[in-house]
Order: structure tokens, then sequence, then C-alpha cells
């Protein structure tokens, strides 16, 4: 079978010529250039099991990419693709997401028979888009958690297994009828990515459009059920360097380490933020080199699996190995919408209280950058202790000459434990 890339360029290319797609390549991959919004929605097209949530104003193709994409990737018609999603809104029931019990179960023939629950096209799919998610209140929210959480949608006793899901939810900024996404949901989504609405030059190309979106659509090449079943493998056969493996696992330990809840106690968070100083007396509050102190919550173990796996994803769809710069790119993404950075910090220039992802873009460099440079040696050293080439007591002695946060809150703990 001939590796299905080829076949997702062409989709991008004529995605662009047909103009049914004509973003700004907003995303620096190294030296390449690409637009944000499709190649996180393409990755997770790639994976299994993860979602991506496009967020931004009406008429930012969102929900139109996603159902292009659908329709390309399962080799269906657009229309078959669109009755398959979800949309929110407050009086949106279970019944009509998931399922409903089938009414000719209550005849007098069939009542010695087992519940049977009909389940809808979107249940049984495995694309699955809930478009406007925050149109839907708290209690819907709990139904995609559980979805997200177990991979498996149950109703009325019975179980509703679609396999292997791509995810995909969009959201509008606030208005009358949405309300707030869960932070728990929040976890749960792996990347979350602005979507804007069409500039001068993208109105321009819009323009040239004679023919409809469905008409245009079906012009579109299509995966067949075995190209896309085989993407997870080829995503997967793209190896991790060894910089990124390290990189990944100290940029999650500088958003999660933290002297501001002493023993590990995260409850104290539900009273006091750190922005409001619990952490004030930290040895690195206020020191710009330390991450920890600028946000208020920890990232979870959730959050190194999605930038293993868009690593590997962004790799396979450009062609190139997972190394740094790719991990550089994409991290942002995967982190911003899990964090609420130090409000005092978000306000300053030149984020102005409305650059939360080029905020914590900028951590993310400050981590790696750090990571890459001036901790290769207290890394090497603890790497060596844990290997056992170097006594646990000497190596807690050399890393204590180091005023870095994972050696003193993270490595030298560990190592003392081994003693």
């Amino acid at each position: 079978m001939p590796d299905p890339r080829k076949k997702i360029q062409l989709l991008i290319s004529s995605l662009e010529e047909l103009r049914l797609h004509v973003g700004r390549k907003d995303l620096a991959v190294g030296k390449q250039r690409v637009n944000a919004l499709l190649f996180f929605s393409l990755a997770n097209a790639c994976l299994r099991g993860r979602c991506v949530l496009l967020y931004g104003g009406m008429g930012a193709n969102k929900t139109t990419l996603v159902n292009l994409l659908g329709s390309s990737f399962l080799s269906l018609s657009l229309d078959e693709v669109e009755d398959m999603m979800v949309t929110g809104h407050p009086e949106q029931t279970e019944e009509k997401i998931v399922g409903f019990l089938d009414p000719r179960q209550w005849t007098a023939a069939a009542a010695a028979e087992s519940t049977q629950v009909l389940w809808t096209a979107w249940a049984k799919s495995n694309w699955k888009l809930i478009n406007e998610i925050n149109r839907f209140p708290s209690g819907k929210q709990n139904l995609f958690l559980e979805i997200l959480q177990k991979r498996k949608i149950s109703y009325a006793g019975q179980i509703c297994r679609p396999g292997d899901t791509c995810y995909f939810a969009t959201m509008n900024p606030e208005f009358s009828a949405t309300y707030p996404l869960d932070e728990a949901l929040l976890d749960r989504i792996s990347a979350s990515v602005p979507a804007a609405q069409p500039d001068f030059l993208a109105g321009l190309l819009l323009s040239e459009r004679e023919q409809e979106v469905r008409d245009l659509a079906s012009m579109l090449p299509r995966l067949t059920p075995q190209e896309f079943s085989s993407l997870p493998e080829k995503v997967a056969e793209k190896p991790l360097t060894g910089q990124v493996e390290l990189a990944i696992l100290c940029l999650i330990r500088d958003f999660t380490l933290c002297e501001r809840a002493p023993a590990y106690d995260k409850t104290q968070l539900s009273l006091a933020k750190p922005s409001l100083g619990l952490c004030s007396g930290c040895h690195y509050h206020n020191n710009p080199e330390a991450i920890c102190w600028q946000v208020d919550e920890g990232l979870s173990d959730r959050v190194r699996q999605d930038l293993r796996a868009f690593c590997r994803a962004f790799a396979y769809l450009l062609d190139r190995d997972a190394d740094l710069p790719v991990l550089k790119a994409i991290a942002p993404y995967i982190i911003w919408h899990r964090t609420t950075p130090l409000r005092s910090a978000l306000e300053r220039p030149p984020y102005f209280g409305a650059g939360k992802l080029a905020y914590v873009a900028e951590l993310v460099e400050k981590s790696i950058n750090r990571t890459m440079n001036e901790r290769a040696e207290m890394n090497q050293i603890f790497s060596r202790a844990v290997d056992g080439e170097l006594a646990a007591a000497q190596a807690v002695e050399e890393l204590s000459t180091f005023d870095d946060p994972i050696a003193r809150l993270d490595f030298i703990p560990t190592l003392e434990q081994m003693r």
C-alpha cells in the first residue's frame, strides 16, 4: 500500500487551489511555515483518541474545515459527514447526541428481549465533531468528558464502542448562550488552536470561488479505509530524538514544580491562587528564569503524552525528524489552554492580557533553551547517578551547586531517597 502522506499533501494543495482553506501560514516549524489550524487538524486525523479544539469567531472556517477533512479521510460526501456532527445548544438532549431506546422493544413480542439502543451516527462514527461545544451546559459537557476519558459511550445500560476515534471540537467566543468549559474537560483536549476570520488577501482569494462548497468537496482526494486506518502506525514509526524526550520531561517539570504548595498538597490552590501570594516566600519567586511561579496550575501527564504524539504527527506530515524545532512549534498549542498564567505577568507588554498563547510560547522557548544549554551538566550528573555510575551522595553534592528549580526541587530529593 502506498504511503498516505502523498495523498494528504495532495489534499492540502487541493484545499488551497479550490479556495476551501486559505489561512495564513502562521506556524513556523524550523524553516517551514504552515497554517496551524489546518496542520493541527491534519495531525489529529493521523492520530487516534486525541481531541483538538478550534477556537475563534464566527466565519473562521473551523467547522467547515473539519467536515471537509472528514469527507476526505473517511471517503464520504460532505453531507454525510455533516449529518454525523453534533451542535451545541442549551436544550440539546442526550438522546439526540448518543442514541435512544428502540420503541419496538416495548411490544409484547419483544418484551423478553434485552434492551436495545438505537445509536446515532455520531456515536458510532470514528470521526466525532462537537460543534460549538461551549453552548452545551455543564451537564452535557460531562458527557463529553466521560467519552474522552473512557473512549466509549454508555446509555441505558448499553455500551457503544466506536473504536479508535478522531475527536474535534469547535468553540466560539462568549455569547449570551455560552457556558464556561470545565477545567477537567480542557485537560483532556490535546491542543487548542485559534482561528481567525479571513484577512484581506484571503477575502480576495475566496471571492474567486465560483462553486458551492459541497460541489468543490467532491473534488478533494479521498483516502481508502486501509490508508486511514494505517495512519497511526505510520506516525508511530517516527522516532523522537533523545533531546526531544529530555526537553518534554523538563518542560512538564518546569510548569509543575512548586514550593508554593508544601508536600504537593494542591488542595491549597483552591483557596488561594499562587498569583495572590501563596508562593511569595519561594526562593524562585520573581525569578524570570523560573517558570513554576508564573502559572497557577501544573501540567498532567496527559500533556507529556500529547506532546510526544503531536511531535510525531507533525514530523510525519512534514516528512522531517521529530526534533526540537517541531516541539517548540507545537508545545504552546498543547499547553496554553491547560494553565492560567500569572495575571500581573500576562498583563504587561507585549501581551496586554490578551496574548496568552504568545506568553506561553515564550515560557516554552525559555524552558527548552535552558534544558539544552545551562542544564546539560546537571542532567548528565543526575543520569549518571540513576544509572549507578556515580554515588548518589556525590551527585547530590554536585547538584547542590546549581541554582535551578529542577535540580533543587526534583533531582536532589529523588537522589536523597536513593541514598
